[in-house]
Formats: structure tokens, sequence, C-alpha cells
């Protein structure tokens, strides 16, 4: 019963952090581009920075990208004396006051605040949670693209759970100049090619198949996930971002590999190569 009790609240810790990140980055049908209060705990710091309300911003983003530093810190919880989780932290901010700057730094800041604010603090006071203490919550994060059309980060997320440390990456392709500004892109949002994100993805998912069975092979990715598993953990849809050139990114998630890396095998696509594929099928 204890242990099933264990598994039940591994599940929702999982869970809870993914909702975290969906509530918040508006995933799948949410994305554009298709036709288709909690009081903090008493820590080392009680809460993440908020950004104060600001009026529609008439500025305009620059063309060649953005300044970009990082808002990075580190919490305790319950406390730093006592504490069973420690939070280090690093998020992009957009050093700019233009209306997609102020959309997506807000973003970064709202998904902060829930980690601090609720999350953390509820892992931190149960105890099936705790384990032996000292759990360690890393984020970071790396930007794909920064080049005035679209603003492309892949989240870091590390974090204890059955006694290990699993990575994971939650990728966000955020519209700059284009028609929703500050908002995050649906695949078909950015390469604007196919009817909508779900053809692209019909379309890409067997070639992304062969080529994880060739990391099979090679040892790089694990021998015992079968089709069936692969295209349940992996979505064209969801682990892509943009790079510099606009093009489509298609990553392995860290689970599916030997070796958890945050620096997974990737598949590159450009717009007109997704077209060409789409039409390969017809």
């Amino acid at each position: 019963m204890a242990k099933e009790k264990k598994r039940l609240l591994a599940a929702l810790a999982i869970l809870l952090a993914a909702v975290v990140l969906t509530a918040v980055f508006v995933h799948g049908l949410n994305r554009s581009g298709d036709s288709e209060e909690t009081e903090a705990p008493q820590a080392a710091e009680t809460s993440a920075p908020t950004a104060p309300i600001q009026a529609a911003s008439t500025s305009l983003p620059p063309e060649d990208g953005y300044s970009v530093s990082s808002q990075a810190g580190e919490m305790y919880f319950p406390d730093e004396e006592n504490w069973t989780y420690h939070f280090t932290y690093a998020y992009p901010h957009i050093d700019a006051d233009d209306s997609a700057a102020i959309l997506i730094n807000e973003t970064f800041d709202e998904v902060l605040n829930e980690w601090a604010a609720l999350y953390l603090p509820m892992f931190a006071d149960a105890p099936d949670m705790i384990g032996e203490g000292k759990n360690e919550v890393i984020h970071g994060f790396s930007v794909t693209c920064n080049n005035g059309r679209f603003f492309s980060v892949l989240l870091t997320r590390s974090q204890p759970q059955d006694g290990k440390t699993v990575l994971s990456l939650e990728p966000l392709v955020f519209d700059v100049s284009g028609e929703y500004p500050g908002e995050t892109l649906t695949l078909r949002g950015v390469v604007m090619v196919g009817e909508s994100s779900g053809q692209l993805s019909d379309a890409v998912l067997p070639v992304i198949w062969q080529e994880f069975q060739k990391l099979q092979e090679s040892g790089v990715a694990r021998a015992d996930v079968t089709e069936e598993q692969f295209c349940e953990e992996f979505s064209p849809m969801e682990n892509f971002y943009a790079d510099e050139d606009n093009n489509a990114v298609f990553y392995i998630p860290p689970m599916l590999l030997t070796e958890p890396t945050f620096n997974p095998p990737s598949f590159t696509f450009s717009p007109a190569e997704l077209e060409a594929l789409l039409g390969s099928e017809e």
C-alpha cells in the first residue's frame, strides 16, 4: 500500500509539473498559428520577481533580435535552514519594452511564480515527496532563435524522481514580428506550410522514427523503446523548436536516450523540406 501511494504521489508530481508549463505556455491547439492566488512560503526568497502591470507599448522589436539577460536565483523549501527542496533557476529576460517582449517576459515570470509559490512548497510539505530530503530542482534555458522574427527557447529541467535525477526539455517558440506578437506558436505557425500542425506531424513522425531506430542500433537511444512507446513520448507538434534560419528542429526527448542529456539528437527541416515531405505523401 505504501509503495502504491508513493507511486501515485510521484505521478502527481510529474503531472503537476506538466500542468504548470501547459497552462502557462499555452500548448497544442492553444498555440497560435493553426487553422486551429496563493501565499508563498517562508523561504530564503519568499517569492519570485513579479513584473509590474504595464500599459501597451508602442515600441517595435529590434529587427536583428533582442538583448537577453538571465533572471537567476535560488530558493529553499520549507526554509533555508531545514530545506528538503532546493530550487535553482535561470529564466530568460528580454531587455526591451515592445509588446512582444512584455508578453514573453510575463510568461516566464508567471511560470517562476507558480513553481515558487505553489508546486515546490507543496512537494516540500508532502512526506512521500521529500524522500531522503535534500532534493535539487534545477531550471535553466538556452536560446535557439533570436532573429527578430521568432524568439525560441529550450527550457531545461532537472528534478528528482524515484531516487534518480530526471532530465526534461520544454520548447517554446514565440512570435515576435508576425501576426501574434508575444504568443507561442504551433508547428505550422512557425513553418507556415501545410494545412495544420497535425498534418505536418503525421508526415514527420515516420521519418523521425526511422532515425530513432538508427540511434538504437548505435546505442545512443534505449533499445527497449518500441514504436508504440516512441509515438507516445515523441510528438512533432511538441518536441520542436526554431533555429536562427527559421527552420523547425525536432529533438529526441531525453528519457528515450541511453544516457539522458540536455543536448539530444535533433533533426532539422526547412519549410521547403517539410512542404516537399507533404507533397510526397499525396
